[in-house]
């Protein structure tokens, strides 16, 4: 089955999506890649997991049914492995719209968060917040001394969150061409899967009038 084939195409390349996601956001913790000694001075969009949650452990469900699609039918239906083989294909198609749903909260965070910008120990006030406004330090690097603590802090967190924004892109792309493909894959014999249901129904009918 080609479509098998290219679910399980697209839930290895899932995988190491996942671990980069769930690493990315591991590594904002520590801002600079440095411990910091007060947790609520880490940015706010770093608590919402987008990464672990979203691109993570909510990824990692999808890639593994796709994996595991193209040997599975599900011990056919009705005398017809091909039965189950659909219904194992709808399946992946539910699991790809989970799949959606986690990449698509993980890019919004990090579309968020490199928006805001990140908490730090602000120059103008002395005092923990976030100074930039609208995006405006991602055009203008001089911007980034209003932070003076933690150090490189402005970098780091934009690094990570756009990391974290073009896996959550990518996830995105494969879990909705998964969605295609499993519709496919479902629908493709579904005529044939009525013809088949037809002759078994007729041939009970039969027995019976006998």
């Amino acid at each position: 089955m080609c479509t098998g084939s290219c679910a399980k195409c697209l839930g290895g390349t899932l995988i190491p999506l996942s671990v980069f996601g769930l690493l990315a956001n591991i590594l904002l913790f520590f801002p600079g890649g440095k411990v910091i000694d007060n947790n609520d001075h880490l940015s706010d969009e770093v608590w919402y997991f987008g990464g672990i949650l979203g691109s993570g452990v909510l990824m990692i469900f999808p890639a593994l049914v796709f994996l595991g699609l193209k040997n599975n039918d599900c011990c056919g239906c009705c005398g017809n492995e091909g039965c189950g083989k659909r219904f194992a294909m709808f399946t992946s198609t539910i699991f790809a719209v989970i799949g959606v749903l986690g990449a698509g909260y993980s890019f919004i965070v990090s579309a968020v968060s490199i928006n805001k910008g990140p908490k730090c120990f602000m120059s103008q006030n002395s005092t923990w917040g976030y100074p930039f406004q609208d995006g405006d330090y991602l055009g203008d690097s001089n911007l980034w001394s209003r932070c003076q603590k933690p150090s490189d802090v402005v970098p780091w967190n934009l690094t990570l969150f756009s990391i974290l924004l073009i896996i959550g892109a990518v996830q995105i792309i494969i879990c909705a061409i998964q969605v295609i493909n499993g519709l496919l894959g479902t629908l493709w014999r579904l005529p044939v899967l009525w013809l088949l249901w037809g002759r078994w129904a007729g041939l009970n009918l039969h027995d019976e009038l006998l």
